[in-house]
């Protein structure tokens, strides 16, 4: 008995892509390094754009977007003397972007430094392992490229003809 799979995703499915929808958040330079710089203990604004060397507008517009979108939330402090200021800590629906910022990491580790290895990698605290981005299904088994199918959860849209018979 031959097993019935989903249908293959169409042309017009695309049209909802989340890819598409993410990309329009965070895929421009200074968004996703600041993500990069927030996993990295960085919190505040000055430490921001001492890091990046961007402009203060471009950073300020940024961590607004980041913000706004829920990815960061502001946390006031005060150092003695001075007025209120906000940092930036990462929110859960940042957390759940780490392994897409790990991927990219060590997918120019690997293809975009000559040597195959950058700046710094990620170590697991608990055993000190190299820590990797990795495919893996919902029961926690890692998987294949070539074990993955892309599934249409769209449902068909239903002509004038087909309703009628």
């Amino acid at each position: 008995m031959d097993t019935l799979l989903p249908p293959a995703v169409s042309p017009e499915d695309f049209a909802q892509c989340s890819i598409a929808a993410t990309l329009s958040l965070i895929g421009e330079k200074w968004t996703i390094l600041i993500l990069r710089d927030v996993f990295s203990g960085i919190h505040r604004f000055d430490d921001f754009l001492e890091r990046l060397q961007c402009s203060p507008a471009v950073l300020s517009a940024r961590l607004k977007t980041l913000t706004e979108a829920g990815l960061l939330r502001k946390v006031s402090y005060k150092e003695p003397g001075e007025r209120e200021r906000f940092g930036y800590r990462p929110t859960r629906a940042a957390v759940e972007l780490l392994p897409v910022i790990v991927g990219l990491m060590q997918w120019g580790d690997a293809h975009m430094k000559p040597d195959g290895q950058g700046p710094a990698e990620i170590r697991s605290r608990v055993n000190g392992l190299k820590v990797r981005a990795a495919l893996i299904d919902e029961a926690d088994g890692l998987v294949s490229p070539s074990d993955m199918q892309l599934v249409s959860l769209l449902q068909p849209a239903v002509s004038p003809t087909d309703a009628s018979e």
